[in-house]
């Protein structure tokens, strides 16, 4: 399908992609420049931030292909791919099975609660490990909102 067909499909949602990339990459400003409080744990604030981006990123770019997931099936079906990976059922930390969307952040939360109970080395190392993992995804996330919130000129 031509350019100009696809941004006439996204117009609608246009302010709406705006808004949700500016406060995305806002939170990443802030969250990134943020001082700790005396006795916080870097790896439990990092945690909590990369939760936070998390829920806003997957939520927008999988409303995006709910919005048309017959467009964006054929027109971008690699970012259709990505949103269906997410949507994938998978197993959680305690809950059975979520979306993968949902299932990363409740395991990472849970993974979280966990280390701040009992504070190992090993803990750490599974945190952070289930902490990268989604940091990954999140990327992944934004770069996709970034592409289809791009106005195309052909």
């Amino acid at each position: 399908m031509k350019a100009h067909l696809i941004m006439k499909k996204l117009y609608p949602l246009a302010p709406l992609l705006l808004l949700l990339t500016a406060l995305t990459l806002l939170g990443f400003l802030l969250a990134g420049c943020a001082t700790l409080n005396p006795g916080a744990d870097p790896l439990v604030v990092r945690v909590e931030q990369t939760l936070t981006t998390a829920n806003a990123t997957f939520d927008m770019v999988l409303h995006v292909d709910q919005a048309d997931r017959g467009f964006w099936r054929t027109n971008a079906p690699a970012f259709h791919g990505f949103c269906e990976w997410l949507r994938t059922p998978v197993s959680t930390y305690a809950d059975g099975n979520q979306p993968r969307a949902v299932a990363m952040q409740l395991n990472l939360d849970g993974l979280k609660n966990d280390y701040k109970a009992n504070k190992t080395v090993a803990g750490s190392n599974t945190l952070y490990r289930a902490l990268l993992t989604l940091n990954a995804a999140v990327s992944q996330s934004s770069s996709w909102s970034n592409i289809i919130t791009s106005p195309t000129h052909f």
